[in-house]
């Protein structure tokens, strides 16, 4: 599924945070790894200096020595035997220096590449800030239309070198065909190396529906006969999305376990079911039932992708063939402006 994974970085040890679980997936899927630092050379619109050749090149070599030094670190951690496999080009893990803009050179890079999974952290050089992610980081998400695994800077508690596993894996699912997406990669995650964990230590996959009651153009309290159809919907709901769960259940080999939960925000309860202990991964089809192709990501997606806190993979189910350009993007076109 995942075959071809890159990880961006710019040399902060917060970017670097995104590399653990770039490992862990390609342990899993048996992926190769492509590591990318975007040299950003100054405008010349904005600075009094043009950039100094020797001091450029200098520059550059620092980034080619760093990710050398990052890619022998990540092949240890795959078990290759270095030299061999790098000069033999059978290596799983690449590096690449580019110069441009970080984002745009990101995105070409991944389409250019048949990128199939792009594993980037919330943020980089430019440090913590109150946003939950970095511009750089925003504007690869909304552009990439790609499988994006979202791992959370500003989480230092869980930082570690090697990953082995993820506890248990959240996925909230509408119970609609175009949500089923990423059932696939849940699975996949949640056995993980499965021949190489104790039965006990086994990963977990949440299944989760949220149901919202139905709306009424009313005010509270409802009549009586409101109030009886409204608890006999609620019921019929959780019969039907309860045999979806059961169902689903019976047919995934992996441990599961099912939630129904009733809430007047789809997201908000989301959220909730997050924060519970030992959730290390949320999992979500970048659109559900509702969804439409003039956005990257529907509302509940978008909203666990901005203000969420836990490690979040997003499969994108919309083709970057049908992708509607923007106005601002088809603006740029036309201006020569990528």
């Amino acid at each position: 599924m995942f075959t071809r994974i890159l990880v961006p970085l710019d040399g902060s040890s917060l970017a670097e945070g995104a590399i653990p679980h770039a490992e862990l997936f390609s342990r899993i899927f048996n992926a190769k790894i492509f590591l990318l630092q975007v040299l950003d050379p100054p405008d010349e619109r904005e600075s009094t200096q043009n950039v100094e050749p020797l001091g450029w090149q200098i520059r550059k070599a620092e980034a080619d020595m760093y990710l050398k030094g990052i890619a022998t670190r990540i092949r240890e951690h795959l078990g290759e035997i270095p030299p061999a496999a790098e000069e033999e080009g059978k290596s799983r893990v690449e590096y690449h220096v580019r110069e441009g803009k970080a984002a745009e050179n990101i995105v070409d890079f991944a389409h250019g590449e048949n990128i199939d999974l792009v594993v980037i952290s919330t943020h980089g050089a430019g440090g913590l800030s109150r946003w939950n992610l970095s511009s750089v980081t925003q504007k690869v998400i909304n552009l990439i239309y790609l499988p994006v695994l979202i791992i959370r800077s500003y989480d230092r508690a869980n930082t570690t070198d090697i990953i082995e596993r993820y506890r248990k894996i959240l996925l909230p699912i509408d119970c609609s065909r175009r949500a089923e997406c990423s059932i696939t990669a849940a699975v996949e995650l949640t056995r993980g190396e499965m021949s190489k964990i104790a039965s006990a230590e086994k990963s977990k996959l949440i299944l989760a529906a949220v149901i919202r009651p139905p709306e009424m153009p009313l005010a509270e309290p409802f009549p009586p006969e409101i109030t009886k159809i409204l608890d006999q919907l609620s019921k019929v709901s959780r019969l039907a999305v309860g045999k979806y769960l059961d169902e689903m259940k019976e047919r995934l080999p992996v441990q599961i376990e099912t939630s129904i939960v009733e809430g007047t925000s789809v997201a908000t309860t989301i959220h909730e079911l997050a924060d519970q202990p030992d959730i290390d991964l949320v999992i979500l089809c970048a659109h559900g039932y509702s969804g439409k192709g003039t956005w990257p990501y529907g509302t509940v997606t978008r909203n666990y992708i901005e203000h969420g806190e836990k490690p979040l993979l997003v499969i994108q189910d919309l083709p970057r063939s049908q992708v509607q350009l923007s106005a601002a993007e088809l603006a740029a076109e036309q201006s020569g402006r990528r």
